[in-house]
Order: structure tokens, then C-alpha cells, then sequence
């Protein structure tokens, strides 16, 4: 790490350094949920082919680092109407539900993550969600979470954004903790992006994308932890989603007609042309751009938040990013260490898990912690730092010592 005379900092394209939280709070719950259906390449590979751009699967693979991705039985339902029933790499499961929520998801999450931290559900004060693809405008996902766990009126917030709301909802349960209006807050996050904001057809983004949720119990604690976050609207029109309203309803549904006539036509330049041109109810990305900002923004932070807590590079054992796609991943190393001063074995430090689950959004952290703990590698006592970036665009990140939780069972092999 390159030091810097006292008050001053490096510069930083983002980060506004002194706008940050530093508060006294423990994680002692997390939880996750992947549903079982699953997505291959060969699936993208297919749309791509009949839309006249030729993938195979390895080419997929080689590019985003991903090979499968899970999803609900309702999204592979979609997915075969979108693309055909003949189209390939779409393996469901018999038992697994046809009709599974986004809400079900959460309320699995948080019932791991409570049982993680041998807590019932009552002990918990406040909710938080976080959601980058609810459409839902009410009742919210936290107020539903709280009333399937049978907690009654609490206060339950929801933060609404793109991928970096979990960086977010981890520096306002902190403010809510320190200002002592609660002892124990549950984050929980709930991911649908590819069947509710993007279009199937649209493979050069929503093959990206997996589906799951994620929960994190925080409370009071006895060490400082620190958090930022960020946002910088010039950025926007890199990652960028619109909600359609029900005056676009008839719009929209034209538009989907002709992009399932252009398909069936292969005739794939001008379906991008139109999913360009009517970008309402779909994500829109710019992959270059992406690239180029969101590892600068995710390095700033946990630059930034390691300079607040005195923390060398050699004591951080883990960084844990959200996981955009592994080329995003990497990079975020290369510039903590190029622009920053870190030694070259942070690279070694980054947790990567995107292959085998995809973009899952707000609940992509808590995934990537879990397989740190499936495998040992994250140890009580351990600094991490979560960073994340998403749409908007949007950045955080928190920086933590991890103390263990009382059931890790509970987290690495749920019931």
C-alpha cells in the first residue's frame, strides 16, 4: 500500500474518503439458497447460433469464466418459451417447486442464517432487504420476509438498487446498530434478475446471470468495523435499468412480440437494435465501460476503508468481491496492486465462485463467504473486506473481522 502523508489520500475517481462509517458491529448469522434448475452454456451457445452470431459453449466459458448457473423452475419454463422447447442446457429437477418466489428464497436464507447463529426468529429487531430485480412495488420483500417468519409489525426496510445495495445494507443495519434503535438486524437478499429485469434472448447479458438469495445477521459488537459506499450517476448509462410503468404495458408488449418474431427469423442485429431502441422493462450494459469502472471503484473502497482502520494489506486475509464475472474480479487486484501499492499476493487473497452460480446480484457476497467456509479457508479472526459495485453506478464496500458463527453446519451443509 502506497502511504500518503497524514491527511492526505491517493486519487481516488470515486471514493469520497471521509464520508464513510465506522461502528462497533459483529456478523454472527449467514445463510444462503440456490434453487436447483440449472443453466449450461450450450443454452446461450443455442440462442446465439440462431440469432447469427455462432457461439459454442467453450467460447462462453472462456470469456465469462461461468459455466453453469442456477435458477427456479419458472425461469427454465421461460427460458423454453423464449428460445423452444428443443433448445439445449436446461436440466430441471423433478422436486424441486414449479412455483417458487423470490420471497420463498429469502425466507430460506434467513432460516439458515438464524440457524447458523443458533437464534430464533424472534430475536431479531429490525429487517432490511435488498433486491435488484423485485418488480414488486408493495408489499416489499422485507415486510413479506417479516411476516412469513411471524414477527409482527417490525421496522422492516428495503433498499432497491442494483448490486451494490448489499454494501449498502451493511452500512445502514451498522448506523441502526450504532445508534442503538436495534440489537439485531437480519439483511436478506433475494435475486432474480435474468426472468424479471433482462430479456432471455438478450445472451450477451443474461447469460451472465444466476438466480438465489442471501441473509446476514448483524448485532452489536466490541470491535470497529467500517463501511462505505458510493455513487457517481456519470456512470449510468453503463449499467442501466428501466421499470416499466402500466402506461408502457402496451408498448412493451409489442415489442416483446417482434423481438419472438425476429428470433424465430434469425434475425439477430436487428433484435439488438430493438432491445436497444426499447430499453424499457430490460437491462441495458455496456460491457467495455463496465469493465473499465467497476474493479476502479471496488479497489478505492477497500483501499480506502484498509487506510480508516490502519490495516496493512498483509493483515487482510480475504477479499471477497461481488462476483460481476471473474475478468471483473481480477482486475480489481491488478489495480489495488499497480495503482495502490499492494504486494503482488493479493491477487491470491480474491475470492472468485462466479463459475458454477453466475451474477446472483445482492446475494452474490454471502455465496462467495459460504464457499470460503465450505473449503476452510476463511478462519476466525480473519479481515475481510466485501466490496461490491452494481448500476447507477453504485459501490461499497465493509471491512470486518471475522469471528466465526455457533452452527457452521448450518451454513456449510443446510438442511
Amino acid at each position: 500500500m502506497t502511504r500518503t502523508d497524514a491527511g492526505q489520500w491517493p486519487h481516488y475517481s470515486f471514493v469520497i474518503p471521509h464520508i464513510f462509517t465506522q461502528a462497533k458491529v459483529r456478523l454472527v448469522g449467514l445463510g444462503t439458497y440456490v434453487p436447483n434448475g440449472v443453466i449450461t452454456n450450450e443454452f446461450f451457445a443455442y440462442i446465439s447460433t440462431r440469432l447469427g452470431s455462432s457461439r459454442k459453449a467453450e467460447d462462453l466459458e472462456r470469456v465469462t469464466g461461468l459455466e453453469t448457473r442456477h435458477v427456479r423452475s419458472s425461469t427454465l419454463e421461460l427460458c423454453r418459451e423464449m428460445a423452444g422447447a428443443d433448445a439445449p442446457g436446461l436440466i430441471g429437477d423433478p422436486t424441486a417447486p414449479r412455483e417458487e418466489s423470490m420471497v420463498d428464497m429469502a425466507v430460506i436464507a434467513a432460516e439458515r442464517a438464524l440457524a447458523s447463529a443458533g437464534l430464533k426468529a424472534t430475536d431479531i429487531d429490525t429487517v432490511v432487504g435488498i433486491s435488484s430485480s423485485d418488480n414488486d412495488g408493495f408489499p416489499t420483500i422485507a415486510g413479506m420476509v417479516t411476516h412469513r417468519l411471524g414477527l409482527g409489525p417490525l421496522r422492516s426496510t428495503m433498499l432497491k438498487g442494483a448490486c451494490a445495495c448489499q454494501t449498502e445494507g451493511f452500512q445502514v443495519g451498522a448506523e441502526i446498530l450504532a445508534a442503538s434503535t436495534a440489537k439485531r438486524i437480519l439483511l436478506v437478499a433475494t435475486e432474480a434478475l435474468l426472468p424479471n429485469i433482462m430479456h432471455v434472448l438478450d445472451w450477451k447479458t443474461s447469460s451472465l446471470f444466476g438466480e438465489g438469495a442471501a441473509a446476514f445477521i448483524v448485532e452489536q459488537g466490541d470491535e470497529d468495523t467500517y463501511v462505505i459506499n458510493g455513487s457517481d450517476a456519470r456512470q449510468a448509462q453503463a449499467l442501466l435499468y428501466q421499470t416499466p410503468l402500466r402506461k408502457d404495458a402496451v408498448e412493451m408488449a409489442e415489442v416483446d412480440l417482434k423481438i419472438r418474431q425476429l428470433y424465430n427469423e434469425g434475425r439477430g442485429q436487428e433484435l439488438s437494435q430493438l432491445l436497444a431502441q426499447y430499453m424499457v422493462g430490460y437491462t441495458k450494459m455496456n460491457g467495455k465501460e463496465v469493465y473499465r469502472e467497476a474493479p476502479r471503484a471496488m479497489a478505492e473502497c477497500v483501499d480506502a476503508l484498509c487506510r480508516h482502520a490502519g490495516l496493512s494489506p498483509a493483515e487482510l486475509a480475504h477479499i471477497v468481491p461481488h462476483q460481476a464475472n471473474s475478468r471483473i474480479t481480477r482486475r480489481m487486484g491488478e489495480l489495488l496492486i499497480h495503482d495502490f501499492g499492494w504486494p503482488e499476493d493479493t491477487m491470491g487473497k480474491l475470492a472468485d465462485n462466479f463459475r458454477y452460480y453466475g451474477n446472483l446480484s445482492n446475494a452474490s457476497i454471502a455465496l462467495a463467504l459460504v464457499e470460503l467456509l465450505r473449503h476452510g479457508r476463511l478462519k476466525e479472526g480473519q479481515w475481510i473486506a466485501l466490496p461490491a459495485v452494481g448500476g447507477g453506478l453504485n459501490y461499497g464496500c465493509w471491512l470486518l473481522r471475522f469471528h466465526g458463527l455457533k452452527n457452521l453446519e448450518a451454513v456449510i451443509n443446510p438442511a
